[in-house]
């Protein structure tokens, strides 16, 4: 039973690992994993679901101070985003476990760790794993 175990963290642990990175012509960015498996993904994809906290919400919306009112409370306004860079300025290595991206428009708060890029894999295959399944009657 714990041989077993074993043998499917070991797959896990493999899976989650890249073998080769590469850069295509493109600009996408290509990971071979140990299991063999190939994903790609282009700047936008990467940028669309950057981890940072920021992105991700975690912080609630950008405000600003715009003003007082007359009885001393704040008024807040949600400020407008820009639209974000899908350009890739530089990349590199986070310890032996994740990537960090610098992009066109100077954000840098996302650490893409290789098990979040494996979970977002954007192959078809992948794709239909996380796609869950409709119950045909």
């Amino acid at each position: 039973m714990a041989a077993a175990q074993e043998q499917r963290e070991a797959e896990r642990r493999d899976q989650e690992r890249p073998a080769h990175l590469a850069w295509l012509s493109d600009g996408s960015a290509q990971i071979t994993w140990h299991d063999a498996h190939e994903s790609v993904f282009t700047p936008a994809s990467l940028r669309e679901q950057c981890p940072c906290a920021t992105c991700q919400g975690t912080h609630g919306p950008p405000t600003t101070l715009v003003r007082q009112s007359r009885g001393g409370l704040p008024i807040v306004q949600t400020q407008r985003r820009r639209e974000p860079s899908v350009q890739v300025k530089s990349a590199s290595p986070v310890g032996s476990y994740a990537i960090r991206f610098v992009w066109g428009d100077g954000h840098d708060g996302g650490i893409y760790s290789f098990r979040y890029l494996r979970s977002i894999c954007p192959c078809p295959v992948c794709e239909a794993l996380r796609t869950p399944t409709k119950n045909a009657s």
